[in-house]
């Protein structure tokens, strides 16, 4: 068994250590100094919430548009999202290869 942790934790530590996730990781602390950006984002939870909230109300709808579309003006936001994504398909990968693998485990 400890044998399995080792090696999940050396693909951990492939994601961890990745360009993308450190890439988000820095990026992170950039947004957080832009109040304008973080204030948008904020409002974007808030009518996201609400929309949900109100049975997806169409005036609440078009608003959480308008504002997703500023965010996008955002360049930094962009590359953060770019990077995101990879992190996130990097994880699914893991994720999928370690259920192939049970499931060739298990069911053989």
């Amino acid at each position: 068994m400890e044998e399995f942790y080792k090696a999940l934790d050396e693909v951990v530590s492939c994601v961890v250590n990745s360009k993308e996730y450190q890439n988000c990781l820095q990026i992170k602390k950039k947004m957080n100094d832009n109040q304008e950006l973080m204030s948008l984002i904020s409002q974007i939870k808030v009518l996201q919430k609400k929309y949900i909230r109100n049975y997806h109300n169409q005036k609440i709808e078009k608003e959480l548009e308008e504002k997703k579309e500023l965010l996008q003006k955002f360049p930094i936001y962009v590359v953060y999202l770019q990077n995101l994504e990879i992190v996130n398909e990097k994880i699914e990968y893991v994720k999928d290869s370690l259920n192939d693998y049970f499931y060739q485990l298990f069911n053989e």
